[in-house]
């Protein structure tokens, strides 16, 4: 039989993972993204794209973020073994002064835990 809505909404889908983070020698949890932030983050990675006319013509008009993913995705997803996120949206900026290789291998864990690579495929293409 078919999951009911109530099911679906009960179901506990997101996992927590250790991972080691080499630079710092050390451990942080993570977790995977729900699927808001995993758009939140494809529209940081690649805007909102939309067509604006003037006149006859239309013109192309994107709204994109091209710096600051990796501290933004590490603020979502670093949490506490009981998947309590450790940082907020306020402290990006803090992380931002951190070692980018720390951050940068951390946020990259994420994406695969979370299987964002495949959408990053796809918009890829989807460019090109």
């Amino acid at each position: 039989m078919a999951l009911s809505k109530e099911e679906i909404l009960g179901i506990t889908d997101i996992k927590i993972k250790e991972v080691k983070v080499p630079v710092w020698n050390d451990t942080v949890f993570i977790k995977q993204l729900t699927r808001g932030q995993q758009d939140a983050y494809l529209q940081r990675q690649f805007g909102k794209f939309g067509l604006r006319q003037q006149g006859k013509s239309q013109n192309l008009e994107t709204d994109m973020v091209l710096f600051g993913h990796d501290a933004w995705l590490f603020a979502q997803a670093v949490c506490d073994e009981n998947g309590k996120r450790l940082f907020t949206d306020a402290e990006v900026a803090k992380l931002e002064e951190k070692n980018g290789e720390a951050i940068g291998f951390v946020a990259s864990e994420i994406v695969l835990f979370s299987g964002l690579q495949s959408d990053l495929k796809t918009i890829e293409q989807a460019k090109n």
